[in-house]
């Protein structure tokens, strides 16, 4: 259902009042939404339309419904073995009858995963995404922030995500001057690159345990498959940005 036919079907509700009135609230806070992704690129796997997807109503339950809990904002991506993934931003809003209805705000968007396609488990030095669900608890970038709800890091020269297996900082956060950190630089990543001129943070190994992965982000596309990461137009992920919440979380499985 688009949003055209959402709003007829409001305007033609015979139900009682309160009924009439979240349906309309579910119809503005989609369309809102809709403002902030419209200039999102719609692009798939397979040629797709070149015009923006509207909003649209599932039909059916989204494939991650069942493994979200209660998220009501759900980055979705199918990847596939050569590293190329479909993105595709959903909503949760309530509905007319009191329950939770999806919406799908972009329809798939064009992406990228690791270079060795889905992976079961993340591990260190394998280039593949894990499959799962993941949080997505702060944004950072070298460009400038967003208007945004999560929490972001502006980074700068001095910003790195820990790799070394050895540290007590081992997939994490850090800010040293290059030469002088508490930890193997060699192994850990600096985060002033293009590609992260913008990144979302995925909550891979959130426990930390050494060898099981780590520098898992949702950031911009570089050309082509990542080395574990997932990948999106910079326009598209400047807008998810914006729109983003604490809560929401990324679902990832194999096409």
């Amino acid at each position: 259902m688009t949003i055209g036919n959402f709003e007829a079907e409001v305007a033609g509700a015979t139900g009682r009042p309160k009924r009439r009135r979240q349906a309309r609230r579910l119809l503005r806070a989609a369309v809102a939404v809709a403002a902030v992704l419209a200039p999102l690129p719609l692009v798939q796997l397979s040629p797709a339309p070149s015009a923006p997807a509207a909003p649209a109503l599932a039909a059916t339950p989204p494939w991650f419904s069942g493994q979200v809990g209660g998220a009501s904002q759900v980055v979705a991506v199918t990847g596939d073995q050569s590293g190329r993934a479909n993105v595709e931003v959903w909503g949760k809003f309530p509905g007319a009858d009191g329950a939770g209805q999806w919406w799908s705000m972009t329809g798939p968007l064009s992406g990228f995963v690791g270079s060795a396609g889905i992976a079961d488990q993340s591990k260190d030095g394998y280039p593949a995404t894990p499959a799962g669900v993941f949080s997505l608890p702060w944004a950072f970038g070298t460009d400038p922030a967003p208007q945004t709800g999560l929490p972001f890091h502006h980074t700068g020269p001095n910003d790195w995500w820990v790799g070394d297996m050895k540290s007590p900082l081992y997939n994490s956060f850090s800010t040293c001057a290059p030469g002088s950190c508490p930890f193997n630089e060699k192994e850990s990543e600096r985060l002033a690159i293009p590609e992260y001129a913008l990144a979302v943070v995925m909550g891979v190994n959130a426990e930390r345990k050494p060898g099981a992965g780590g520098a898992f982000f949702l950031h911009v596309q570089g050309g082509g498959p990542t080395a574990g990461c997932v990948s999106m137009d910079k326009t598209a992920l400047r807008n998810l940005i914006t729109w983003l919440k604490p809560g929401a979380v990324i679902a990832v499985r194999r096409a």
